[in-house]
């Protein structure tokens, strides 16, 4: 499932005991809606000291799931020559073996056992990192919200490799409106559920960097090869759509600053211009900022504000789930904030941005 850390330290927060991860990794079903081998997975994980022990070594903040199924991933990509048993089930290898064959509980558990130094290894240092091309979807209707004619400062926090901070340069069909280079290798197609007309008018671009903890460079294949592992084994059109999107960014270098966001965003106020409007966008971000450190991640993006127009476009899970997901379903929320008014949401919108549903205003109705 994609997405980046907030690019907050977080070493200091309590990690995750095995009881908590234990439920974590039992609701599969729930978190993993398009992965028939990870929702399996996650049941054997579950019911596995051994397995459970090797996710406790995540970093505070970090999704367990996403990570030790990912570090599996990374390896089994890694790997030369015959392919261990495992890579049966994964498709993004070729395998075609059914996730609820008897079979892969001790094939999995035997290959974990055996990998288990460079799995914890994997875990304890890798983060969750954006890797879904298609929420630069979400960015543009985002933009669209922007009454700016720009040029605009574009910044991401938790840019990962920066593969959204190129959205201009991929073809995005959203419904039935095409926008972006007719030409471009990138192409994104995302349901709009709606019969409102799709926001096509976005600011012109100025200046665009990211920050993160640990930015992908896309031009080293190991580490291009952590993103690849991020995405689902089933969704290999996703995959493909990363691959051109990575080559695409990769010529271009984007500007990504390595760092947290409490210390860094301080720091990058002295130097980002005064003169223009400066757009923070988020996507997947704050769901790794551990809880308590969440307004201090807040409040960092907030301070950018103080010096220049200031707005946030972010697609998040929102703070009042429990309702949220009763109306959406497992989605994330699309808000924009302009400077420090309340935030406004805007759509909700599936993880990997397969569709987006615009939201009425505010009094407009149900």
């Amino acid at each position: 499932m994609g997405q980046s850390l907030s690019a907050m330290t977080v070493d200091h927060v309590r990690r995750p005991d095995r009881r908590d991860l234990a439920r974590r990794f039992s609701h599969g079903e729930r978190e993993f809606t398009s992965s028939p081998l990870y929702q399996r997975l996650s049941g054997i994980v579950a019911a596995d000291d051994r397995l459970l022990a090797i996710a406790e070594h995540c970093r505070a903040g970090q999704q367990p799931t996403n990570l030790l199924f990912a570090a599996v991933h990374y390896l089994l990509l890694s790997g030369a020559g015959t392919p261990p048993p495992l890579a049966a089930w994964y498709p993004s290898l070729g395998g075609t073996r059914d996730p609820r064959d008897p079979a892969l509980t001790s094939v999995f558990t035997d290959f974990c056992g055996t990998h288990e130094a460079a799995l914890t290894a994997l875990v304890a240092s890798r983060l969750v990192q954006t890797n879904v091309v298609q929420r630069s979807a979400a960015l543009r209707i985002g933009l669209a919200a922007i009454d700016e004619p720009g040029p605009v400062t574009l910044l991401e926090v938790g840019a990962s490799g920066g593969i959204h901070l190129a959205f201009d340069a991929y073809r995005c069909r959203i419904g039935d409106i095409e926008i972006g280079p007719t030409g471009s290798p990138v192409r994104i197609r995302t349901e709009w559920r709606s019969p409102l007309p799709v926001p096509t008018r976005i600011p012109e671009i100025g200046d665009r960097l990211g920050i993160d903890l640990h930015p992908i460079d896309l031009t080293d294949p190991t580490e291009r090869r952590w993103l690849r592992a991020l995405v689902w084994p089933e969704n290999l059109p996703q995959y493909e759509l990363l691959r051109a999107a990575a080559d695409l960014v990769a010529a271009r270098s984007p500007r990504i600053l390595v760092g947290d966001a409490a210390t860094l965003l301080p720091q990058l106020d002295e130097t980002l211009p005064t003169d223009r409007p400066l757009v923070v966008w988020h996507a997947a971000t704050r769901v790794h900022v551990p809880q308590e450190r969440r307004a201090a991640f807040d409040a960092a993006i907030g301070a950018l504000g103080r010096r220049r127009r200031l707005y946030t476009v972010s697609l998040e899970a929102p703070d009042d789930t429990a309702q949220w997901y009763a109306r959406y379903g497992i989605s994330y929320a699309l808000s924009v904030r302009a400077g420090a008014e309340p935030a406004r949401r805007l759509a909700a919108a599936d993880g990997h941005l397969t569709w987006i549903e615009p939201l009425p205003e505010p009094g407009a109705g149900t």
